[in-house]
Parts: C-alpha cells; structure tokens; sequence
C-alpha cells in the first residue's frame, strides 16, 4: 500500500467496507481509508443497492433512512409493497406483514412476480420492470383526480404542490398503462385505497433502488405518503427493507465516496475542516471513486490497490466479466473475508476475519435500531476481528490510531455522528435506541413528527422513461430478465452454502411465462442457454406464469452459473446504483435431459 500510493498517490488506492460488518468496523476502515491512505475512494453495498432510497429521501425529506418502526406494522390498516419479497428476503417484517393481511388488513403490491405477499393482495399490480415511475404517477394522478390528497397536510407540511398539481394533472395515464402492462382500473382502486385507509405504510426494496429511474421512485414514493398525510404517526411512512443485517449502519459510518461518518458532504469545506479536526490528519478534498468507477480505473491502471471487506463483487456486481477484467487489473488486491469467495480467489492477499459471533460491536437494521454484538466464542485461530485488522494496518500506516477496542471507538462514533450522539453501549441494552438518539440517551421511534429535516417536505415530479438497456437491445434481446434472493439462501449464499440449506435449494433456476416458453420450445426441467450482449449461462428451467410474459426471473446464488455474467451495466441517473432489475436477454434451449424427472421446486418461484 505505502508503495502504491508514494509512487502514484493516495487516489490509485480504494477500499470496499461491508454491511456484514459491525458499525464499528465500518467506521474505522473508512477513517482508513481517509486518513490513513488520504483519499475519499471508499464505497460500500450500502451505496451500491439503497442509495437511491438515501438520495430521494433526502432530497423529500431530508433524511434517508425509514421514518417509522416496524413495531408500526400492528397500527397499519393498509400496506404498500413496492419491489420488494419480505417473507422471502426479509423474513421477520415479511411475517408480521402477512400476519396483519391475513387478519383482514389490506395490501397492494407492485411486482412483476407472483411473490407469497401477491398472492394475499387485493391489489396485485403485476407491471413490467423499469416501470414504477410509470405506475406511480398513475397512483399520484388518480388521487388527485380524486380529490383524495390531505389539503392541511399539503399546506402546512410541503413546498411545489402548485407544480407538482399541473404536472401530476397531465399525465396520461392510459399510455402509462400500457407501458407498464397493467389494468388502469386496478391502479385507480389501488390508489384511492391507499388514499382513503386511515394509516397507509409503504415498504420498499431493491425492485425500486435498482432501475435507472431508481432515485425518482423513491422521490414519488415519497409525494404518494405526503400527499396523502401518511407520514409522521405511527401505522405510516416510507420503509425501505436493507438487504443485509448492517446496510443502514455502513451508510451511517461513511462508507461512500461522497459522504463521510454521519452523512456529512466530504466536498463542503466546512465538513473536510471538521474531519481534518476530528481525524488530527488532513482530510482528502478530492470526490472519491464509486464502485463503478474503480472498476473502470482499475482496467484503466489509475487505480493500483484495493481492499475489500465481506463483499463478493465477482459474484455479485454486474457483468461478472468486467469486474474480473478490474481485478485481474490490480497491482493489489487485499481481500478480507471469512470464507474463500469468488473474489477472494483472485486477491493478492486473503486475510482471515471473524464472524458476528466471534467479534463485539453494534449492527443498526432498517429501523435505524442500534443493537449490541455480543462475541459468544473466540476467534478461530489465524483470524482475527476485522475491526483489528484494520487498526494494526492503520498503525503500520503510521497513523496513530489506538487498537481497535468497539467500545472506544463508539464513543469516537458518538463524538462525529450527530443521531448517535447519545448512544453508549450501556444504553443500548438488550433491545438497542433507535436515531437519532438524543445526548440523554433518548430515542426516536418515528421520524417528521412535526417537521421534515429540511423545514417542509419537497413535492417531486418526474416522468416515465423508458430504461437505455431496453431502448437499445429490445431487438436483439427481446426478454427482462430480474433476479433477487430466496429464502434459503443470503445475497451471494457466500454462507448458506455452507449450510444444510444447500439441501433444501442447490441451483438457481430460471422462471419463465408459458407464452415464452411455448415459443422457444421450452419446458420445466429443460436447460436453457440465459444470454445477453455481456455473455451467457445455462439454468435449469422452470415454466410459470408467477412471472409476467416477456420477463424472466433468477437468483445469483450459485456461482457455479454466475447468473451476473449477463446483467448489464444501467445505472441509477443521481447514484449510479447497478440497474439489476432490468437487463435485456433471450433464452435458446440447450436440451431436455432432464424434462422427465425434475419437478418444478416450488419455493424456488417464491421470490421477487
């Protein structure tokens, strides 16, 4: 590292910091990264998957993470689920959700898949992928036709109403269903039972963050809770579900490029003098590099050197080829990991970290809930905790950082970070304080009470855009193929593969409607050829109409198929997030060795 950057500066290295680690550890490795390296090249999946919801709600609210609990869930008379498959990739909200339906509560879910929770909707609105911002302009617009917007609400508590009025007014919402290949009808009533319930609460996933249009999907997710006063009381609000156990907190700790610990602008003077005071070094003035863009300066050769923490991009990352080309590109690659993944494979250097039960420190989950780590066993010899790791190269870096301890560097946390101010180890207890959390160790369970961050909250409007990925290879590759995660298995199964889940799902499988099926000749239990201008995989087939026609369905578990060998490089217009959701492919049956004796596995279509 020291030669790297003597040699080429501190910007030809980077860092990747996981949502599987403590906020502890995410804290010191992007201090890091910025004090100890000097550059502000440090990015997280936290970024990568969510920060559409953090940018839109900010730019609504003020604050981008959930403004209510999920305790709320019992005081909710109506859910709205958007891109997201609780019960399968969120299980403990996703059960109390479908508890409170199946006890006459209603539901509306946007999804292009036939999920558990769709099959318990009122309202299933089965639209295609890229078309939220669509569907949701034809919810906004029905309402105010309707005249079903809270008029105190709009007046006392938002600022635009007057544009956002003509522009919602305008949308024509017969071409917008047709685009999105939904029944304009069943989103009217959707739209004005949402309008109408007394408490409406808003759940969302990365079928909403991950599309070109992501960020401006959260924003309309936002007019649809403002517009409608179903924010700022318990039973409401806007919730988006976190894909791993510690994505709000590694946002929280300043793992991104463009923010620092406590979500403070790095490129705002003030802020990199605050830092710098904090820090006792100067803090780099430079933007730092996204996760895509390290990949492009790694092929390039301007980035040198980079550190990953738990984070499996070869698997994970789209277009798995360009992100080996990056790696391969390194003059460094230090990979920090608990079991030898797919990227790991590839590093220089594989240094042996710690599982949650082997460390101590604080996870903060969707609800902004500061919970306590409590290490139940010791390190397996030769590992270490990653926090430990990472303070001992901080010290061989020559920045006089003290050995990491998770208590004291909490307390470091609560000096920087303004909604941890009163968080102690102690005050946590058994059930954690949910931020911001006042310096007497008062907490707060629902955010915008009486006011948003920013003083009202800002009316958005955009319209519907059709994703560059379709526009350009709807020719070519004529099918959408999304992907998302199983119950069984976790984000790149790095881990449940190593359990006896493996047992109960052992492959991805490709779900696709009877029409197409019908008309490549393809059947349940046959391989199919997934491919796409990136490359291509074979997987096993599974023909159903829980997905939409023209849409094929997988997960990425399994790197035996690589399935992101064919995902495509869209991104989110303000974030850059990965636009995984949609990516343009055909499928070629490659045989039907196995048509007579493969069943369909039901739980395998479970998904979203």
């Amino acid at each position: 590292m020291n030669r790297i950057t003597k040699e080429n500066g501190p910007d030809a290295f980077a860092g990747i910091s996981s949502a599987r680690c403590t906020n502890e550890e995410n804290y010191v490795f992007q201090k890091m990264i910025r004090a100890a390296v000097g550059t502000n090249s440090v990015d997280c999946c936290a970024r990568i998957c969510h920060s559409p919801t953090a940018w839109g709600m900010q730019q609504t609210f003020g604050t981008g993470a959930a403004t209510n609990s999920t305790e709320d869930i019992y005081h909710a008379d109506l859910f709205l689920v958007i891109g997201a498959n609780p019960t399968n990739a969120h299980p403990v909200t996703g059960a109390k959700i479908k508890q409170q339906v199946m006890k006459g509560k209603k539901l509306i879910v946007l999804d292009p898949v036939t999920t558990e929770l769709a099959k318990l909707a009122d309202y299933h609105i089965k639209l295609r992928p890229g078309t939220n911002v669509a569907v949701l302009n034809m919810m906004l617009h029905f309402i105010i036709k309707s005249k079903l917007y809270n008029a105190d609400f709009v007046r006392d508590r938002t600022e635009g109403f007057d544009n956002f009025l003509k522009e919602i007014e305008r949308q024509d919402v017969d071409q917008l269903a047709k685009v999105a290949g939904v029944d304009k009808q069943l989103v009217k009533e959707a739209a004005i039972a949402y309008a109408t319930a007394r408490n409406s609460m808003e759940f969302h996933g990365l079928g909403v963050t991950e599309h070109e249009q992501g960020s401006k999907t959260v924003m309309l997710i936002a007019d649809l809770a403002m517009i409608t006063g179903n924010i700022g009381r318990k039973g409401v609000g806007v919730n988006p579900l976190r894909g791993q156990n510690n994505v709000q907190g590694a946002a929280d700790m300043g793992c991104q490029p463009h923010q620092g610990a406590g979500y403070f602008p790095v490129a705002d003077e003030k802020h990199q003098e605050f830092y710098t005071e904090k820090y006792g070094v100067t803090h780099p003035t430079k933007p730092g590099l996204k996760i895509p863009q390290m990949f492009e300066a790694a092929i390039s050769k301007e980035l040198k050197g980079l550190w990953i923490i738990g984070e499996d991009i070869v698997q994970t990352d789209p277009n798995s080829a360009h992100v080996i080309e990056a790696m391969n590109s390194l003059e460094l690659l230090v990979v920090q990991e608990i079991f030898m993944s797919e990227t790991a494979k590839l590093a220089t250097v594989v240094l042996p970290g710690t599982t949650f039960l082997e460390k101590d420190g604080t996870f903060t989950n969707t609800e902004r809930r500061i919970q306590r780590v409590n290490r139940a066993v010791p390190p397996l010899p030769g590992t270490k905790p990653d926090g430990l790791i990472v303070t001992e190269m901080m010290q061989k870096l020559g920045f006089d950082q003290p050995t990491y301890d998770a208590d004291q560097v909490l307390g470091e946390i609560a000096d920087i970070v303004p909604f941890f101010k009163g968080v102690t180890r102690e005050r946590l207890g058994k059930f954690g304080l949910q931020w911001p959390v006042q310096e007497d160790g008062t907490d707060t369970k629902i955010l915008h009470t009486e006011t948003f961050k920013l003083g009202k909250g800002r009316l958005k409007n955009f319209d519907w855009k059709e994703s560059s990925e379709i526009e350009a290879n709807k020719k070519d590759y004529p099918l959408i193929l999304t992907t998302s995660r199983v119950l069984q298995h976790y984000n790149a199964a790095t881990m449940t593969r190593r359990t006896k889940n493996i047992n109960i799902v052992d492959e991805d499988v490709l779900l696709i409607h009877p029409k197409d099926a019908e008309y490549r000749d393809l059947n349940t239990g046959d391989i199919g050829r997934l491919y796409s201008g990136r490359g291509e995989v074979a997987l096993k087939v599974e023909v159903t109409d829980k997905v939409k026609e023209g849409i094929v369905f997988t997960t990425f578990h399994f790197p035996e198929h690589m399935v992101n060998m064919v995902t495509g490089h869209g991104k989110d217009e303000e974030t850059m997030c990965a636009e995984y959701k949609v990516s343009s492919v055909e499928v070629q049956k490659i045989s039907n060795q196995f048509k007579t004796e493969v069943k369909p596995k039901e739980h395998q279509a479970e998904v979203s």
